[in-house]
């Protein structure tokens, strides 16, 4: 089959054969393009355009990996659950629900807090602050709903944070 395709070669005219060669070239060249040369130069500029997102992304997450290493290298707060309940006598005023707290009971080292008629949303943005700056963990949580909209009876549980050695 090659010696008759050489054969065949031999029988062109040079004018024949430079076209042929031509084209030959040409469809090589398309496709080293749209093989090699398009989806490289493509992925680059979807690249480029994805960068700053990703940058901005990657200097959030070492801001909180920092900060994390931070309050995990800090030393455990070694404070008496009586001062924590100070704490969290304050947040509760500062949140503006002391009208709807019932109890805030101290057995040891668990708080036992409750609300009656409390807002529902105001409620749980004071629970996610109070766990945070006082580091207490939810142990239990009931809430309840009441007559009117938005307006619910809640009951928390927090325990002190756990002490090296215990």
């Amino acid at each position: 089959m090659l010696e008759a395709l050489l054969q065949r070669w031999q029988l062109l005219v040079p004018r024949e054969r430079r076209m042929l060669l031509s084209g030959a070239l040409l469809l090589a060249a398309l496709l080293v393009y749209f093989v090699l040369y398009e989806p490289a130069s493509d992925g680059r500029r979807r690249l480029a355009a994805e960068l700053p997102t990703l940058r901005t992304q990657l200097a959030s997450i070492e801001q909180l990996a920092g900060e994390a290493r931070r309050l995990a290298a800090a030393p455990a707060q070694n404070e008496s659950p009586q001062r924590v309940k100070t704490q969290l006598e304050q947040s509760v005023d500062a949140a503006g629900l002391k009208p709807a707290l019932a109890q805030l009971a101290l057995a040891g080292e668990w708080f036992d807090v409750r609300f009656k008629g409390v807002s529902y949303s105001a409620w749980l943005a004071w629970l996610d602050s109070a766990v945070r700056e006082t580091r207490l963990r939810v142990v239990d949580v009931a809430v309840t709903r009441e007559t009117g909209p938005g307006l619910v009876s809640a009951r928390v549980t927090l325990e002190m944070p756990r002490r090296e050695g215990r």
